[in-house]
């Protein structure tokens, strides 16, 4: 079955353009013989720019801001947008065909009564994924006692979505490491193949605990760079022990 690569996009990458730039150029070079993608985001770093210019400073938990006013929550869900149209514009710009989606769109993201999250009606993304089409998808989800619309750790959805896609691909979840690195690096100088997940720090990747968190699931967890997963043969990087 084809392998698809879930790919978390964390906030640290989200707020600089310069990768926003390398990662269009990248998928535009790798083109239709590429790997399959599919783009997952948060709020980003702008969203605490947003909110500190209005005077607020909330904490985050499990990576989601902890907003304490509605206009708190408004203010996230549109930087939430605003980040989204961002990366499709940059793709757009490299010329790759490429459909951003909000988790609200056609009732994808589902929050279950346990708590958890479902990609309840994905069978129109994997549509566009066999059309060769990169999904760039955000992670918000209506509430289902209130009706409004919170943004969840972009952890959770990579994992709903793999496991909402698994039917017709082989899904992978990706984390972006801190440098150029394409890997963990070895004490020999080169990428180790596979590491227990506890081995993971912030030298590693902008957020390891993200990294723990897609280890809990099922989903094979690949730590690559652009470079790593978009520009040679095929993905490479460091594997998690599973």
């Amino acid at each position: 079955m084809q392998s698809l690569y879930v790919v978390s996009l964390d906030r640290h990458h989200l707020g600089d353009d310069l990768f926003l730039k390398s990662l269009a150029q990248h998928v535009a070079e790798a083109g239709t013989d590429g790997p399959t993608c599919l783009l997952v985001h948060g709020s980003g770093e702008k969203v605490e720019r947003t909110l500190e210019a209005k005077g607020y400073f909330p904490d985050r938990t499990g990576g989601v801001l902890d907003v304490e006013s509605e206009a708190q929550r408004r203010l996230v869900e549109r930087a939430v947008r605003e980040v989204n149209q961002e990366i499709v514009a940059a793709l757009t710009d490299e010329v790759v065909s490429t459909v951003g989606i909000q988790g609200v769109d056609r009732g994808l993201f589902r929050k279950e009564a346990d708590g958890s999250l479902r990609a309840a009606n994905a069978g129109w993304v994997s549509a566009l994924l066999k059309q060769r089409v990169v999904p760039v998808v955000s992670a918000l989800v209506e509430d289902p006692d209130s009706g409004a619309v919170r943004e969840v750790p972009a952890a959770e959805a990579v994992q709903a979505l793999g496991r909402a896609l698994e039917a017709s691909f082989d899904p992978v979840a990706c984390v972006l490491t801190t440098g150029d690195r394409s890997g963990l690096p070895s004490e020999e100088g080169g990428i180790q193949d596979v590491v227990e997940p506890d081995a993971v720090t912030d030298e590693d990747v902008p957020e390891p605990s993200v990294v723990r968190r897609l280890a809990e699931s099922d989903l094979p967890v690949l730590i690559t760079s652009l470079q790593g997963l978009l520009g040679g043969a095929g993905p490479t990087g460091t594997r998690l022990q599973s």
